[in-house]
């Protein structure tokens, strides 16, 4: 595969959806090689110098057989450092990391001495001098200098909203050579604001004169608050350097559903870049509907009726979660200053009312969204605003001791309009969270 102009960070969009990913993938630590120096020894004048030589010379006996199972590493002063892109990582809501399941991968590591003929990033035509050194095992003369990624992952429902996503990177080769690779997971869920996004990168592994190494990693998505994690892709960044100079041949088919995601950089020299993909792969999550994880969480109690004593059913709170999770627009109340009006409710808003239950461990009573009646331009006409009138089983007052961080999570979640008691006289007994028009 060769290169085509595009930056070396691209990340394109997939054509179709490939098979879902293996969810079978083992891994190990890789070792770094020793390098081993070998000194010519003086003339020898006494016994005692003689009996120390031959001491000596039996070391280095031990130290070269030692060398035959684990290569000196090259002198490369003169070629570029393995390196990686270093991926910039999406803050996302609704997404962790966690500790990766050690079972997603073996103790032994995949080590293979044989690769598949004709397959992943294979070595061009030797420099002059000592060929590559091969791992134990793979004299074959059919099965040329080869390195061959694999990607595999593993995902664990819990309940209908939660996914645990593990994801595993590595890269094998028949060779000794110097490495460094990345695993990391991306959005492919169509639709969703992140999609195409870094969204998590799992720890970078480096190597130099070994032929084996693994990155590996894994997150909980929470997909009542997270606008995607329907569709992921495993991403592996590969940065892969010869010893002694033998350039990089071809870039040949990767094991299905595997996929090249950028060109591959730096053939015909020593040093070989390139991002390879898993395939897309379904994590079983539903569609994105925050409203329903509101309106089924009985800690977020939703009034069902107006605090003013006006009938109006249609415009209540609780109706408008129900209507919205049902796909419908929310009704704005008849006696308000803008009467019987259908508006969309705010996702960001609605990603904080379940975030603050959710994240913050707050139980609260909403009053009013979108109905009810405000402020002549108040921002609940258009969806973007709600009132809570008790936090914690405790009503919002100057007593409450909650009121301030309730705030303030509100803020941090992106409402900038929050008032409350001790504010204004409107709002001594609700708090007002309300996001950008």
């Amino acid at each position: 595969m060769t290169g085509t102009g595009r930056t070396r960070d691209e990340l394109p969009l997939p054509g179709g959806v490939p098979a879902v990913i293996s969810t079978a993938g083992p891994a190990a630590a890789a070792a770094a090689g020793i390098g081993i120096d070998r000194a010519g020894l003086g003339p020898l004048r006494s016994r005692r110098r003689r009996w120390l030589a031959g001491v000596l010379a039996s070391a280095f006996v031990l130290v070269g057989m030692l060398g035959q199972a684990v290569p000196a590493q090259a002198d490369m002063s003169g070629e570029p450092v393995p390196s990686l892109p270093g991926r910039p990582i999406e803050a996302v809501p609704g997404v962790s990391g966690r500790t990766p399941d050690a079972a997603v991968r073996t103790a032994d590591g995949r080590r293979k001495a044989s690769l598949p003929p004709g397959m992943g990033m294979t070595l061009g035509k030797a420099k002059a001098g000592p060929a590559p050194r091969m791992v134990e095992g793979s004299d074959d003369p059919n099965n040329p200098p080869t390195c061959v990624p694999y990607i595999t992952g593993q995902v664990t429902r819990n309940g209908t909203a939660l996914a645990r996503v593990d994801y595993l990177a590595e890269i094998v080769c028949n060779f000794y050579l110097a490495g460094a690779g990345q695993a990391y997971l991306i959005e492919r869920t169509g639709g969703s604001r992140y999609n195409g996004a870094v969204i998590a990168a799992a720890a970078p592994f480096y190597f130099s004169s070994y032929h084996y190494g693994y990155s590996i990693g894994a997150v909980l998505i929470d997909g009542r608050i997270y606008d995607g994690g329907r569709q992921l892709e495993i991403g592996f960044d590969l940065a892969l350097q010869t010893l002694d100079g033998t350039p990089w041949g071809g870039c040949f088919a990767l094991p299905a559903p595997q996929r090249y995601l950028s060109p591959c950089y730096g053939l015909g020299t020593s040093y070989l870049s390139v991002s390879i993909g898993s395939g897309v792969f379904n994590t079983g999550l539903p569609a994105y509907n925050p409203a329903a994880a509101i309106r089924d969480i009985p800690a977020i109690d939703l009034l069902t009726f107006h605090v003013g004593g006006q009938s109006d059913p249609a415009s209540t709170a609780r109706q408008n979660i129900v209507d919205t999770a049902a796909g419908l627009p929310a009704q704005t109340s008849d006696f308000s200053h803008v009467g019987r009006t259908s508006v969309n409710l705010d996702l960001d808003m609605l990603r904080g009312i379940l975030s603050l239950h959710l994240q913050n461990g707050f139980n609260f009573r909403v009053t009013a969204i979108a109905g009810s009646r405000h402020g002549a331009t108040s921002r609940h006409y258009v969806g973007k605003a709600f009132d809570v009138d008790t936090v914690n089983g405790a009503p919002v007052n100057t007593s409450n001791p909650f009121n301030q961080a309730f705030k303030d999570a509100c803020r941090a979640y992106g409402a900038t309009e929050v008032l409350g008691p001790g504010d204004d006289a409107d709002h001594a007994t609700h708090i007002h969270c309300a996001w950008p028009r």
